[in-house]
């Protein structure tokens, strides 16, 4: 993210690269940005969503899929292993799903040979990329990349890898964060609200009487400073107040059933999570009453499917010609269950042919054979297409008509 180059040289992360989103979710050795979506995951809902997210499509491999049958690829290896010489594949997946999740839209720069083959991918910032439409060009896209010296450098959309979960044009992506502004702002008043009475010691508030003379405004600022310096905190809990007779101290009480509403509302979370499609279940809102295989299915169908969709179009639109070569994310993961079933069901699909022998050895854990003999499907003698078995049943059928006749010539 942020990450300015020729194909001959390269530099470090600078400063702005380093500040917000790498100290705050785990595994995010990429950048930060100085947008204000960024700072949105301080909200603890907000960042339990989108390090669920990210997390799940970094966990998660690419394959290369040609005529319906995985194949090797130097891609998946850029895209999975070591996309670049700062950080790892999954780090990248992660950076682009977190950076589209909080923005809206996440950038990746496709670094090609004088043979136009893909040997590097890089994480551009959000905010040094500007998205236009070439007038010149029959309106195609072009993205305007600037470095920290203002330099600007113009790429073609078969430069850019342009991830968005959520558009409504299909040129700029619009952060799911826009509807949640007020959700947002009422949680982040509703905890202060509490911060502050715990941190006053569970005083929101008193009165201060002086019983003789008149203060100006200066006088009132002063007393209730010092007031503030030596009674209010912690530290000052349950210590003797000791006040003369010219003045006059009255707390405010305040309902406690307030305090217990806003401590308990999940309001803001559940509406966080209806935002980013997230269940209930996952945000520890409600028990699911499903199997955990039926949770984890649910969850990829119902949600996580939809992003990596986003995910895989975009790299089947600028990484591939071919529409029999496509990108898809291996999501076994999250359609096993426990190890017994699991290899249970592989056994059957081998049994039955679903699956060949490398693709069964590789569900179990073990490495593929990768031969002739590890490609092949084995299937029971005892099977066979209905039109073979009726060629069988007539042919069956002749043989004994036939036999009929030569027995009859002979008698």
């Amino acid at each position: 993210m942020g990450i300015f180059y020729s194909q001959t040289e390269t530099r470090g992360f600078t400063q702005e690269e380093a500040d917000v989103l790498i100290s705050m979710l785990p595994g995010f050795s990429g950048v930060g940005t100085n947008f204000t979506s960024a700072k949105a995951i301080e909200n603890s809902d907000v960042f339990t969503v989108v390090n669920l997210l990210a997390s799940d499509v970094a966990s998660l491999d690419i394959e290369f899929e040609r005529n319906g049958v995985t194949d090797k690829s130097d891609l998946t290896e850029l895209l999975n292993i070591s996309p670049n010489g700062f950080y790892s594949g999954s780090t990248l997946k992660f950076i682009l799903a977190a950076n589209a999740l909080l923005n809206g839209e996440s950038f990746c720069e496709i670094i090609k040979d004088n043979k136009q083959k893909v040997i590097a991918l890089y994480h551009l910032s959000n905010s040094r990329v500007t998205v236009r439409q070439d007038s010149t060009t029959n309106y195609n896209l072009v993205y305007e990349v600037s470095d920290e010296n203002g330099k600007i450098r113009r790429l073609q959309r078969t430069d850019i890898l342009h991830f968005k979960f959520f558009t409504i044009d299909g040129i700029n992506g619009v952060s799911p964060l826009k509807a949640l502004k007020d959700d947002l702002s009422m949680q982040k008043d509703s905890k202060r609200f509490l911060a502050n009475f715990f941190k006053n010691d569970t005083q929101t508030g008193g009165m201060l009487k002086m019983k003789q003379g008149k203060l100006s405004k200066e006088a009132r600022e002063k007393i209730k400073k010092e007031w503030q310096e030596a009674n209010a905190g912690v530290e000052n809990s349950h210590k003797v107040l000791v006040i003369d007779d010219t003045f006059e101290y009255e707390p405010i009480e305040v309902d406690t059933e307030i305090l217990k509403l806003i401590n308990a509302s999940t309001y803001s979370t559940e509406t966080i999570g209806k935002v980013y499609r997230i269940p209930r279940h996952k945000l520890g809102l409600e028990t699911s009453n499903m199997s955990l295989a039926q949770a984890n299915l649910d969850y990829l169908t119902s949600t996580l499917n939809s992003y990596l969709k986003v995910i895989t179009n975009e790299l089947n639109f600028k990484l591939t010609s071919n529409p029999n070569a496509l990108f898809k994310f291996d999501t076994a993961p999250f359609k096993t269950v426990d190890v017994e079933t699991h290899t249970k069901l592989t056994i059957e699909k081998f049994d039955k042919g679903l699956i060949s022998f490398d693709e069964a050895r590789k569900a179990l854990g073990d490495k593929p054979l990768n031969n002739a003999h590890g490609k092949k499907h084995l299937v029971s003698l005892n099977y066979t297409t209905l039109d073979q078995l009726e060629e069988y049943q007539m042919a069956k059928a002749k043989s004994k008509g036939g036999g009929a006749n030569e027995e009859g010539g002979d008698s």
